[in-house]
């Protein structure tokens, strides 16, 4: 198989009932962006004409979906349980965040694509009841075997542990693997309390799909390189901005947006934090979106 990128400017051919999983518009509407090889495979990727989103062209498959993240680090036993103690500086730092608005005791929390549990032990160890789930098996019944309630289920509209209203559901990393976004995040909005918090950890790096499919045009070398660390195996990848417009047709306000606190671990690599670190500057100062990623709180409005 070619390693090799392709950047094709036609229009997409695609049936009209395939959508872009980040906005939900027609994928009949969006163009070809690249064909590549990364770590699902060979896959070609659309650009959508209302969100700039990149997204990974085809239907979509839970079984598939899967198996492709138990292949994974974060999919495996043993390393997505390693992955918990890493990223104890991201799971402390939106619980912090978190706390700045909802005292914990008493209060109920939802952890979508909870993985191996590491974020439910840190709001469980602050006061939260915390409930969550994920498609990997294996990470489920470790999480249970913890003493938390999780279930192993692919939509929050599955989720079935809870039918009361949660104060705060939290999602980190995890909605770039998400089929249809919007749908998910009004169900995630018909879940919460009025008044409740919704919190993600989001990847943004279509600022570097950019710049990586302009640079196959030079060097299809660097920019294959570039675009792979852009993607990784995300099924899509939004601009910030377009995600937030998301969140307000939802009906969520939009609390706070910023690369701040999207850090993962103290062990990340001196080049990723100082991308973090250029990119809150970027931010702040001139609302320009830098960075690898960044940490949401919305609410659902009172009324």
């Amino acid at each position: 198989m070619s390693t090799a990128i392709s950047s094709v400017a036609q229009t997409s051919g695609q049936p009209a009932s395939l959508i872009c999983p980040a906005c939900g518009t027609s994928s009949a509407l969006a163009s070809r962006a690249w064909r590549f090889v990364n770590a699902r495979g060979e896959t070609e990727w659309l650009r959508c004409p209302a969100c700039d989103s990149y997204f990974m062209d085809g239907e979509y498959s839970l079984e598939s979906e899967i198996s492709h993240t138990q292949q994974m680090t974060w999919g495996d036993t043993e390393h997505g349980e390693q992955l918990n103690n890493f990223k104890q500086r991201m799971y402390n730092s939106i619980l912090k965040t978190i706390t700045q608005h909802v005292q914990p005791v008493g209060k109920s929390l939802l952890d979508v694509g909870c993985s191996y549990g590491g974020f439910m032990e840190a709001a469980r160890a602050e006061g939260f009841d915390v409930y969550g789930f994920d498609i990997v098996p294996q990470a489920v019944q470790r999480v249970t075997k913890s003493g938390m309630r999780a279930q192993c289920c692919g939509q929050v509209c599955d989720f079935t542990l809870r039918t009361e209203p949660f104060d705060v559901i939290s999602v980190l990393d995890a909605n770039i693997y998400w089929p249809n976004q919007p749908e998910e995040l009004a169900e995630i909005y018909r879940r919460l309390k009025p008044g409740g918090l919704l919190v993600m950890r989001i990847v943004d790096k279509s600022w570097m799909a950019r710049i990586g499919a302009a640079l196959q045009r030079v060097s299809a070398e660097r920019g294959q390189k570039l675009l792979r660390r852009a993607v990784n195996d995300h099924r899509f990848s939004m601009p910030v901005g377009s995600f937030l417009s998301v969140l307000r047709k939802t009906g969520f306000n939009v609390v706070s947006a910023s690369p701040r606190g999207a850090v993962h671990s103290d062990q990340t690599s001196l080049p990723v934090k100082l991308s973090f670190a250029v990119g809150i500057a970027l931010w702040q100062t001139l609302g320009v979106f830098m960075a690898p990623g960044a940490v949401v709180v919305a609410e659902r409005p009172l009324n």
